[in-house]
């Protein structure tokens, strides 16, 4: 288990799984915290377009890791820090204090599942990125 956490398959999965718990989180608040916000319907395209291109990009981040891409591992790390933990963070201290009332479990287990789910990925790729410093050949600078 210990091999599998740090290694890049173990990252990736981590990743999918803290964009999975994301996704539900998304839903959640489509379901019940957009049309508190504005009944306007132009306002849910703009954020469901967002939120579209969001999982997109996150996608696409994960399978470029797959491919050992180490620009696409900061993406994934960028996206599963502002994503799951700062979103889950933000709307624990500022938004809705725990207990949530607003659709009471559901946006409370999506949030908490959220953030758990997004610091195991985050301590995943950090140590993927700690494993990769380690194996990296240093090559001398020279004349190429």
């Amino acid at each position: 288990m210990k091999h599998w956490f740090v290694s890049q398959n173990g990252a990736i999965t981590l990743s999918a799984i803290a964009l999975l718990t994301y996704l539900a989180r998304t839903f959640v608040d489509f379901q019940f915290v957009i049309g508190e916000f504005s009944r306007n319907a132009g306002i849910a395209a703009i954020a469901a377009t967002a939120c579209s291109a969001l999982f997109g990009g996150w996608f696409w981040s994960l399978a470029k890791v797959a491919h050992g891409s180490r620009t696409a591992l900061i993406a994934a790390f960028s996206f599963t820090l502002i994503f799951c933990i700062g979103m889950g963070v933000s709307t624990t201290v500022f938004f809705c204090p725990s207990p949530c009332p607003t659709a009471w479990p559901l946006m409370e287990i999506a949030n908490w599942t959220n953030l758990i789910t997004g610091a195991l990925a985050l301590i995943g790729i950090v140590l993927q990125f700690k494993h990769n410093a380690k194996t990296e050949k240093v090559r001398p600078r020279g004349i190429s």
